[in-house]
Parts: C-alpha cells; sequence; structure tokens
C-alpha cells in the first residue's frame, strides 16, 4: 500500500521578515548539531541466548542506508551465536510479506524490520503475530501512526529508543528535520527560498518532511517555492535527476534544495544540481552520511550538509533491542543521535560514511561496538 503525500505543489511560507528570536535559535543550534547529539550508551543488558533463529527483512539492500544496518544486524547478531538471515525486500510490499512469512515458515525466533512501515506488511506482520514470532523495527513507523488516516492496531512488539529515549517519530519531526530546518534557515539569514523534495510512499519521508515545513513555517522570511513529489520507483528508475533539473530550471530564485535523505541525492539530485550550473548558488541539504554523500560534501559535488545517523551502529542497536524484547526486557535509550556535517566538517576519519559523533578530527567519541560487546559478556 502506497501512501498520498501532504501538501500541495509549493508556496508555503515567505512573505514577511524572519524574526531576530528564530535566527538566533537556528543560529545556535547549528553550532551546537556540529559538536553532536549522541547521547550515553546503554550500561547494561541481559546476556544473550545463543542460538536464536532471526530474519532481517530490508526495504531495499540497493540503498547503503537499509544495507549497512542490516548488514551490521547480521554480523552483531552472529558475534552473540545467533543465525541471521537478510532478506531483501526489493522495495516492493509483495517482497516484505514474502520474506515476513518465509520467516515464519523457517520458524524464526525474532523479526528485525529494516525500514519497513507496518502498513506496507500489514498482513504478514499480523501472521507473525499469531505465530508468537517478535517482530522489532527500526527506522519505520507502526499501524497506528498518525500519519495513517486508518491504519489500525499497532503490530510491532518493540521499535527502536533514539538518543534521550524517544521514539522514531519524535526523533524525526522534532529533532532531526529541525536541525536540516536550521541549517537552512542560518545560511540564508532567515530569506531560503526551498525546493522540497516529498516522498509520498513512506512514512519516514512524510514525517521529515512534516518537521522540516513545521520549522520552516517560524521563518517569516523563508518560502518553500516548489514541491516535488516522488517515490521509490522514481529513485531506483532513475527519474530523480529529470525531476530536479526540471525544478531548478522552473524556480531560478530557488537557493535552497532540501532532500530527506541521502539515497536520493546518490540516485540524481546532486548530479543534476552539479549539471545545472549552479552547484555553488543552492545549498543542498540532506541526511544519513553515506559514504557517497560525505565524499558530495567533502568535494562540493551536488550537497552541501548532512544530518548524520549511524548506519552500523543501528544494526547492532537492534540486535540489543531484539535481545532484549525476546528476554521481556524492556528496551533502552541506545543512545543513538545525530551530528551535522558541512563543508567544515566535522567528518569521520576513521570510516568512509557516519557512524555516530566524532570530535574535531574525526576520531569517534563513543565506541558503541565494544559496549553491547561487554553488556552482552562477549568482549
Amino acid at each position: 500500500m502506497f501512501l498520498s503525500a501532504c501538501g500541495g505543489s509549493g508556496g508555503s511560507g515567505g512573505g514577511g521578515k524572519t524574526s531576530e528570536e528564530v535566527l538566533s535559535d537556528a543560529t545556535a543550534a547549528v553550532r551546537a548539531n556540529r559538536g553532536g547529539q549522541d547521547a550515553p550508551l546503554p550500561a547494561s543488558g541481559p546476556a544473550p541466548q545463543a542460538g536464536q533463529n532471526i530474519w532481517v527483512v530490508c526495504s531495499t539492500m540497493a540503498a547503503e542506508g537499509c544495507s549497512v544496518p542490516a548488514e551490521s544486524a547480521k554480523e552483531a547478531g552472529e558475534a552473540i551465536g545467533w543465525d541471521v538471515t537478510i532478506v531483501d525486500g526489493k522495495g516492493s510490499p509483495e517482497e516484505y510479506a514474502n520474506g515476513i512469512n518465509s520467516a515464519i515458515a523457517a520458524k524464526a525466533d525474532g523479526i528485525i524490520l529494516a525500514n519497513i512501515d507496518c502498513v506496507n506488511a500489514k498482513s504478514a506482520l499480523a501472521n507473525a503475530k499469531q505465530a508468537g514470532v517478535k517482530t522489532f523495527a527500526f527506522y519505520a513507523f507502526d499501524c497506528d501512526d498518525p500519519m495513517l488516516a486508518s491504519g489500525g492496531a499497532p503490530l510491532f512488539d518493540a521499535q527502536l529508543l533514539l538518543a534521550g529515549g524517544i521514539t522514531y517519530q519524535e526523533f524525526s519531526e522534532e529533532h532531526y528535520s529541525r536541525s536540516q530546518a536550521d541549517y537552512a534557515i542560518a545560511s540564508t539569514d532567515g530569506e531560503a527560498k526551498i525546493i522540497e523534495f516529498t516522498e509520498t510512499d513512506i512514512l519516514i519521508a512524510q514525517h521529515l518532511n512534516m518537521g522540516f515545513e513545521k520549522r520552516v513555517a517560524e521563518c517569516g522570511g523563508c518560502e518553500i517555492v516548489k514541491k516535488v513529489p516522488f517515490t521509490l520507483t522514481d529513485l531506483v528508475t532513475g527519474k530523480l535527476q529529470g525531476k530536479t533539473e526540471a525544478a531548478l530550471t522552473q524556480n531560478p530564485q530557488a537557493d535552497v534544495v532540501y532532500v530527506p535523505y541521502d539515497a536520493a541525492l546518490t540516485a540524481g539530485i546532486s548530479q543534476a544540481v552539479v549539471a545545472s550550473g549552479r552547484n555553488d548558488d543552492v545549498l543542498v541539504v540532506g541526511g544519513e552520511g553515506l559514504t557517497p554523500n560525505v565524499g558530495f560534501v567533502q568535494d562540493n559535488k551536488g550537497q552541501d550538509f548532512i544530518a548524520g545517523t549511524p548506519a552500523r551502529w543501528v544494526g547492532w542497536a537492534a540486535i540489543d533491542g531484539m535481545n532484549r524484547l525476546l528476554q521481556g526486557e524492556p528496551q533502552v535509550d541506545s543512545g543513538i543521535g545525530y551530528q551535522t556535517i558541512d563543508s567544515k566538517g566535522p567528518f569521520p576519519s576513521e570510516t568512509t560514511y557516519y557512524d555516530g559523533n566524532v570530535d574535531a578530527d574525526g576520531k569517534p567519541k563513543q565506541d558503541y561496538e565494544a559496549n553491547y560487546r561487554k553488556i552482552w559478556g562477549i568482549s
């Protein structure tokens, strides 16, 4: 089931002047977010029970933002003696259902959903609940999500908690997307003219767009001059570059391009910005901090800003969450926050992608893998 996007074609906000308070708050947030917003790591946890049969169903292994946490969940699970199987959902709700039902047939103890919303696998998740197979989700929203007109009862057994013990919805709308908006506001002195890419078939993009728009609405001198809707199909079939070229041509006044996540930038948006000849005049705001996107920001190739989320860390945290779920323990704050990166850094020095807060020299501030090994008793 694909979902309809909120909002119209553009024209949101603008026509006024940004208050000194909003501009000052945005500028202060940019400084704070560059330092990082991770929280302390979990201090304890139940000893894992070896031999668990765990399946990870990923929305699409073609996207680094899903494949990296899926593969790191397999790595972490195998480190504690679990049998972990990854299923590539290939961006298809039918494949999501097939993966979940295959896990049930294989007598899985647990299923980890990576970037798959409940509404896009509802029947299969109901099958899992009936079969007594526990489900743990990250980067996903349950069937009772407020964005849904009629999603129904929740079907996930547990979800990843972010820094401060908050839900993914709160993280997405009130923290992560706000950091993206604050950067656009501060960088344009409160006069951003924005082309906003909005995705229509996954809930996370809709939550991110909502949070971004909420903050931009407080910027009296800012305006969303164009909304460009796209889908996962557009992403995998190469249509994003053409959509970007058209939007830039039709909106010469635009000085900000907002994209909710990095894979869309690597799939054609950044390339179109460079080809347009406006690369140095348009601020391109993205997210995640995947390998190619860190390179784009470093080399000034169609992306100027990253709101980093730690792809590999998420996989290890998912195994910790699944372990707690299987043993009837409550979920805990994973410590996962975000950190913003622009041409001034800070760029990670030990990985090619963002994987947690780093200091000014790019060194990790915390060692999440060592911490999980310690609390699991396998260090």
